[in-house]
């Protein structure tokens, strides 16, 4: 990681010398983010939230509370959208009003707010969420404080609710999950992004045989114990399977037949799919947090980093929760696209 906040495409194996710095530069930016955030004389500002799926939510917000922090604001959810989507939203794709904020449709009365929305998952981030306990602390270098901020910044807001983290309790009881062992995370995204085998897809596909070498080279440098899944897919899970009979997977026990997977007319936005469906709402949102809460707690990651926003949401995530940089493999090396310098990497506005 000599070159960070430039990242290469693999990191294959910690690099434990530079472990506790990393730690007292997160130190520093979680007690930077709780004295703003706790201070009631600060000028507080609206983070907006998104037509898009969850995990851009999340990134959103994680971008503008980060942004906030840096001008020493700190940042409320009320009721503002995103620049430009009221208009884009209704005129471009005509879908109807932005409003009420599309992943709580069907799940609140009425025309409730950004911030009634955003509570059905997450605490309110005006309660003072304590990522800081005292800890030794380090000023990062002028060039990494941003990337810092948003690690912090995004530990604070994903902050599940007391019914998503009795959720999330409950899928750890039925996978059995070992909570003191070394687990790698692999995010295999299938259904709303490419077909079955691949022939039609709207970004670069990896069969399972890339996945399973790249699980194989992480396992043999760190000793993982377990494998954590994350797909949309069973076929995915079941090739692992029959390919690696002796490899212990965790995965969550859901129906993955309720997934949308991509038709072969044309690509759907799964915006849109359930702007038209809010029956679908509950499934995708809820699977796709708890993946996002279990890559978190995880010890390293193999996935299509630099093309997916979840699945860089993901490893930012294990990043922020871990404190370190764990090991990992991005699949998608077209061109270096895992520097941190890149506004469209880190804020996405």
């Amino acid at each position: 990681m000599n070159n960070f906040p430039v990242f290469p495409d693999q990191y294959l194996k910690k690099d434990l010398a530079n472990e506790e710095k990393f730690q007292k530069y997160l130190n520093y930016t979680n007690k930077l983010v709780v004295s703003i955030q706790s201070n009631p004389s600060i000028q507080k500002k609206d983070l907006p939230l998104t037509f898009y799926p969850i995990a851009k939510n999340i990134s959103i917000v994680t971008s503008h509370m980060a942004q906030n922090i840096l001008e020493g604001s700190s940042s409320i959810i009320l009721n503002k959208a995103r620049n430009g989507e009221e208009y884009f939203w209704e005129e471009n794709c005509k879908l109807g009003n932005w409003f009420p904020w599309l992943w709580a449709r069907g799940r609140i009365d009425g025309n409730y707010t950004n911030k009634e929305g955003w509570t059905f998952y997450f605490e309110d981030i005006e309660k003072i969420n304590n990522i800081y306990n005292g800890e030794e602390t380090l000023e990062p270098p002028r060039e990494q404080l941003k990337f810092f901020v948003y690690l912090s910044c995004l530990n604070y807001i994903f902050n599940p609710n007391t019914k998503y983290t009795n959720l999330f309790n409950d899928y750890k009881e039925q996978m059995k999950w070992p909570s003191f062992s070394n687990i790698l995370a692999v995010q295999i995204r299938r259904g709303d992004s490419s077909n079955k085998n691949g022939s039609k897809s709207n970004r670069p596909f990896f069969n399972i045989n890339t996945y399973v070498e790249k699980i194989e080279i992480l396992m043999k440098e760190n000793n993982y114990e377990y494998i954590y899944v994350s797909t949309d897919s069973d076929e995915e899970i079941e090739q692992i399977i029959k390919l690696k009979p002796e490899w212990k997977l965790l995965f969550l026990p859901i129906d993955r037949k309720n997934f949308f997977r991509m038709q072969e007319d044309r690509i759907r936005d799964i915006e849109e799919v359930c702007c038209n469906d809010i029956n679908r709402i509950p499934f995708v949102v809820d699977s796709a947090l708890a993946d996002l809460f279990f890559i978190s707690l995880c010890q390293g990651y193999v996935a299509t980093i630099a093309q997916s926003v979840f699945s860089r949401l993901g490893w930012y995530l294990q990043i922020a929760k871990q404190k370190n940089i764990t090991p990992y493999v991005n699949l998608d090396i077209r061109e270096n696209l895992l520097d941190i310098n890149n506004r469209d990497i880190l804020f996405i506005f």
